[in-house]
């Protein structure tokens, strides 16, 4: 019986291999695949093209000479550029397919950042994107997409002072079309509360919309 046992009792290197495919493939849901532990930690470490996740602090929809614009603004925790434009440009898009309107704007900020509407100006501003399906019929928009991001990283108070980087409606066109994820944020005012407003109003709130937007 012993000598049996002993026979079917597998190598040390199979025990190796066989464990070392199984982490893999339980990491990886399911995959059959071997993949080196420095290659499974680069892939881990890659920023999401989705960008990240986020919460909505308010949403503002404004009839302006009978079009309508919407302007979200977001907050991200500690994000960098890139990650913030990625997010501002899924939100936008998931915006544009659940609500129609003329014109979406959507501002990231920084979770330190302010929460009153007339302070989302300057430093405050980690991403924004203008979107508009027509856009020869929104003044100042030339093409459908106007992005842009700070490259700086936000300070305790969720202040940006780095430089303004703008994206050519090519990059645009990549991100978005790179993206496995095409949510919303976190919304905490969805069910009525303090975080959405809802406004329709005249040239004044307009004219709001056209200077944070950058027009």
């Amino acid at each position: 019986m012993k000598v049996i046992l002993s026979k079917l009792r597998p190598s040390k290197r199979l025990v190796l291999i066989l464990s070392a495919a199984f982490v893999v493939s339980a990491a990886s849901g399911g995959a059959a695949v071997y993949v080196g532990g420095e290659r499974l930690i680069a892939r881990i470490a890659e920023p999401s093209p989705s960008g990240l996740a986020c919460t909505t602090l308010r949403t503002v929809k404004l009839d302006h000479s009978g079009q309508r614009w919407i302007r979200m603004h977001v907050k991200t925790d500690r994000a960098n550029g890139p990650d913030r434009m990625r997010t501002a440009l899924r939100v936008v898009g998931a915006l544009a397919s659940k609500e129609k309107a003329d014109l979406y704007q959507v501002v990231v900020l920084d979770a330190a950042g302010p929460e009153k509407r007339a302070a989302v100006r300057g430093a405050a501003i980690g991403a924004k994107v203008l979107f508009a399906p027509g856009p020869r019929s929104v003044k100042g928009m030339g093409e459908p997409f106007r992005a842009s991001y700070n490259d700086g990283n936000a300070n305790q108070m969720g202040m940006f002072h780095g430089q303004e980087v703008s994206l050519g409606l090519d990059e645009i066109r990549g991100m978005m079309a790179r993206m496995e994820d095409r949510s919303l944020c976190e919304d905490p005012g969805a069910a009525g509360a303090e975080g959405t407003e809802v406004a329709l109003a005249g040239e004044h709130a307009a004219k709001t919309v056209e200077v944070d937007g950058g027009h």
